[in-house]
């Protein structure tokens, strides 16, 4: 799996390791253990309002036995590959403009094929922000299943994940969202 060039101060010494709860030092082991800790508590996440800090407390909840930053912004630049994120002094500031824009009323209104399309769009600018050092892509997964379940729908998150979910992931970053809708609206179903 590709990693983010991540500020040395967040590393474990001499690793490429973002610092962990458990003290993990094995890129593939940590996956693992925050993959098995995030599936532990996806029921139990809390609901919310589908604000800015509705999005940290998804972090928080999901990642809390993996890193004691979880549920905070992340405070350094990241990048992935050639993909570049928000800048950590914008974060809040592009976070609240993409959950303040979210018109529940309006959603409600959508047919299915029309609302399908919401969560993708929704998903990928808040992938491109990346506000967390880790457990982006889970915790935006989490944060469309709450939004789908406002508005009436279920959102089957366990499986979306790996290679099409990563491939999907950096074509929204580039402005494609067509595989990004086509997976959610796979996953997603009415209540």
């Amino acid at each position: 799996m590709k990693r983010y060039k991540v500020a040395k101060p967040h590393l474990i010494p001499n690793t490429n390791v973002l610092k962990n709860i458990p003290g993990i030092t094995s890129q593939e082991d940590l996956d693992r253990f925050e993959l098995l800790s995030f599936l532990a508590r996806l029921d139990t996440t809390p609901e919310g309002d589908l604000s800015t800090n509705h999005l940290k407390k998804i972090h928080a909840h999901s990642l809390q036995d993996v890193y004691e930053w979880a549920g905070e912004f992340r405070n350094v630049p990241i990048e992935k590959g050639t993909s570049v994120f928000c800048r950590p002094e914008f974060i809040v500031q592009e976070i609240d403009k993409i959950t303040k824009s979210i018109n529940i009323i309006k959603l409600k209104k959508m047919d299915f094929k029309m609302f399908s399309k919401n969560p993708a769009e929704i998903v990928g600018e808040l992938n491109a922000v990346h506000p967390f050092l880790d457990g982006n892509g889970r915790a935006v997964r989490v944060y469309a299943q709450k939004l789908s379940k406002t508005v009436g729908y279920e959102l089957n998150v366990s499986d979306l994940r790996g290679d099409a979910w990563n491939e999907a992931s950096e074509k929204s970053f580039l402005g494609d969202n067509q595989l990004l809708y086509q997976i959610l609206q796979e996953h997603l179903s009415q209540i």
